[in-house]
């Protein structure tokens, strides 16, 4: 009884380290990515960068993002996780310290390359263990803990980039940030590991585990493994969703700290100050929408019902980004993009979960990373067009394809994912 209950409490601590490293990892990346967007209006300046400058920077991050998410998510699949995401995130550490040696768009443009393909595989690799450590019904709830590391990390990036910028210089930020994926690295290391075969779990729990996941196939390779979820009508309508809805996100990432500038006069310091709000509201969106669909699916409702109402209920609050320009008052308008991203936080945790009820553990990272793809090239597409527009058209345009980019997603998964059905039992693997 004694030993039972001292392995019961072991596994539900690792369940805990596990998540908190996979919203770590999360944040780590989203400082990453997001130092260049806060650090724009200096780039600006030192570098000439104009604004169609940096979209094509950011849309070819995007580009390299997407397609590194499909192979990651495969190599994921095939190496595990423990190997793949920890190289993974030395490859990104190392390009975001590289940006400090920037010297104009085409260096930049290189650096961000090596940053997507780096960070390419953290979605991939953190759903895959989401899942293999929780159970169905805490995984929405685990997938908002690891996808809200991305509002964390946005919350976080404008003060910590614009401090350490404003005391030392932007090429010091770029470094320091990239400095913390090394650290996290050795944590990493040190605590993961796949539940049936974890040093610190009994050997009794981790035959549990082994059962409980079954006899599972041999990786099989990519583009046997691609056909197979290519004749599968889920992942068309989650690709298509997210491709539709993902876009919206990247927007306010990457071009929100220029809209304060640009749009409402903000100078760097009070973009440290006030553009990690929405970003905040986001990942309060994302826990509430996992806790809910979790709870309406523990109570009974089918996963389909669960997940999907949720998700219309957060594509309401992202319509919101139709008010943003004609708020009369900065406040007012940071007011607006908070709802906004509440709504996507719903949203975003939601549809991660979907990919989850949907396929099996072996092909969930190259089901991530196909969906993630169509995610990136909707988000680089949008940027791009962005880039060309805002100088000559300004911010308004751009707003209200913002606002109303919810609403077609909000169809697309209705009317294209139809009913969840999962492609195979995983068995119970609770506590």
């Amino acid at each position: 009884m004694t030993t039972n209950s001292t392995a019961s409490k072991t596994r539900v601590r690792l369940q805990w380290a596990v998540l908190g490293l996979l919203f770590l990892s999360t944040v780590i990346n989203y400082v990453d990515r997001q130092a260049l967007s806060v650090l724009l209006p200096s780039l600006r300046r030192d570098l000439g960068l104009s604004s169609e400058d940096y979209g094509n920077v950011t849309s070819l991050f995007q580009a390299v993002y997407a397609a590194a998410g499909v192979a990651m998510g495969a190599w994921v699949d095939r190496v595990g996780v423990r190997m793949g995401l920890g190289l993974a995130v030395l490859v990104w550490s190392a390009a975001a310290m590289m940006h400090a040696l920037a010297r104009g768009p085409w260096s930049l443009g290189a650096f961000r390359v090596l940053l997507g393909i780096g960070e390419g595989a953290n979605w991939p690799a953190g759903g895959k263990a989401v899942m293999r450590w929780l159970p169905p019904e805490r995984r929405a709830l685990g997938m908002g803990v690891f996808d809200g590391g991305s509002a964390i990390g946005a919350i976080i990036a404008p003060p910590l980039v614009v401090w350490i910028a404003t005391k030392w210089g932007w090429p010091q930020a770029f470094v320091a940030t990239g400095l913390m994926g090394l650290v996290w690295l050795a944590l990493w290391l040190l605590i993961y590991d796949d539940p049936s075969r974890h040093r610190w779990l009994s050997p009794q729990e981790r035959a549990a585990a082994a059962a409980a996941r079954g006899v599972e196939a041999p990786a099989e390779a990519f583009w046997v493994a691609a056909r197979r979820l290519l004749a599968q009508r889920a992942l068309w309508g989650l690709a298509l969703v997210r491709f539709i809805a993902t876009p919206v996100w990247w927007f306010y990432v990457l071009w929100l700290p220029d809209y304060l500038d640009r749009g409402r006069g903000f100078s760097l310091t009070e973009i440290g100050w006030y553009a990690w709000i929405p970003f905040l509201t986001a990942d309060l969106g994302k826990i509430a929408g996992g806790w809910l669909s979790d709870r309406w699916l523990a109570s009974g409702a089918s996963a389909t019902l669960a997940r999907k109402s949720v998700m219309v209920a957060g594509a309401c609050f992202m319509a919101a980004g139709l008010m943003v320009v004609e708020a009369p008052t900065a406040p007012a308008a940071v007011a607006w993009v908070c709802a906004a991203t509440f709504g996507f936080g719903m949203w975003s945790a939601n549809i991660l979960a979907l990919h989850a009820d949907s396929f099996p553990s072996r092909l969930l990272g190259r089901a991530i990373g196909l969906t993630g793809m169509a995610a990136s090239a909707g988000g680089a597409l949008f940027t791009l067009l962005v880039g060309r527009i805002v100088d000559e058209a300004g911010y308004g345009a751009v707003f209200g394809a913002a606002g109303a980019l919810p609403v077609a997603a909000c169809a697309a998964l209705l009317l294209a994912v139809g009913r969840v059905r999962p492609s195979e039992k995983e068995g119970d693997v609770s506590t």
